[in-house]
């Protein structure tokens, strides 16, 4: 086997809510922010993706599909951001709502599925294939930690495969999963499709940018024209965190890409304290960074560590 063996987690016995996550996935993020708007009491495990714990037979018990944010509510299983954020809504219905309410403008609901629909997992890929079109990415995307990704992404196929065989009750899933990988990195490795996928992203935030110049009073309003913050939001916030960590936000909102309210929209989502509450802590970013990062370059970002972790520990 390609990777460490990992055993069903004590965590996974226990009562209560248990989100099963990764606190770099794109899609936990909204759930983790959700969970804490709505302040809903919840357990956290980590899944280890850099060794496949998401592909470990325990874990594909709870999710034949591999695939994170699940949820676990005794033997209730929910997995994927939207079926549970639909489901926490459903069933904590005293906690904070966060669904739009009935007669919300189309437009803002477009927004959601848009949001929902965009290949986040493509974007970010077609990023680091691509770096021509990104400017400066942030911790932990790093060129070290690009490269490791890439490598890892490269043999995804051939490790979904190697667990197919060990794990023959999940063989047709993971088989399936390999040859999808294998036809998405095709589409991935075409610069002109990753161009495309920008620019359908140009287009999507030209629109955002002109729904939020119709807001009044942007600094103390949400998208829906109030202090109201919902789904949409979450998303939308999550959505420009992730390209710019990418190193895309120059390209999106920069200061003559004639937005300047998405702009002060993501520096206040960026504000709030249940986003802050989910991003990782500089010691957790160094040491995803240094444990995927390859042993030529460790020497020089030990030297960069020390001064990020210094800085950190002065402010405590």
């Amino acid at each position: 086997m390609f990777e460490k063996r990992f055993k069903r987690p004590s965590v996974a016995n226990g009562d209560g809510l248990i989100l099963y996550c990764n606190q770099y996935s794109y899609y936990c993020h909204k759930v983790l922010q959700a969970l804490h708007e709505k302040g809903i009491r919840f357990t956290k495990y980590e899944i280890d993706v850099t060794n496949d714990e998401h592909f470990s037979e325990w874990f594909l018990e709870l999710n034949p599909r591999a695939e994170l944010p699940v949820l676990q509510n005794g033997l209730l299983i929910v997995p994927g951001s939207i079926r549970i954020l639909d489901y926490l809504e459903e069933n904590y219905p005293k906690n904070k709502p966060l669904r739009m309410p009935p007669g919300t403008d189309k437009l803002l609901l477009g927004f959601r599925q848009t949001i929902e629909s965009l290949p986040i997992g493509v974007i970010t890929i077609g990023s680091f294939l691509h770096p021509q079109h990104v400017g400066s990415p942030k911790f932990p995307f790093v060129l070290p930690v690009r490269q490791t990704i890439l490598a890892r992404d490269e043999t995804l196929a051939q490790r979904l495969r190697t667990y197919a065989t060990e794990y023959p009750a999940f063989a047709e899933v993971l088989l399936k999963k390999a040859d999808f990988h294998e036809r998405k990195r095709s589409i991935i490795a075409s610069e002109e499709y990753f161009c495309k996928l920008l620019v359908a992203l140009d287009e999507f935030l030209t629109s955002v940018e002109q729904y939020l110049a119709t807001i009044d009073n942007l600094e103390a309003c949400w998208l829906l024209g109030s202090d109201t913050f919902t789904m949409v939001d979450i998303g939308l916030g999550t959505l420009l965190h992730r390209l710019y960590v990418l190193g895309l936000e120059d390209r999106f909102w920069g200061t003559d890409k004639g937005r300047p309210n998405v702009g002060r929209y993501f520096t206040k989502v960026c504000a709030r304290e249940s986003f802050q509450s989910v991003l990782p802590s500089k010691v957790s970013i160094l040491r995803t960074v240094w444990i995927n990062t390859p042993p030529v370059y460790k020497a020089g970002l030990a030297a960069v560590s020390s001064v990020l972790i210094s800085s950190t520990l002065l402010k405590r």
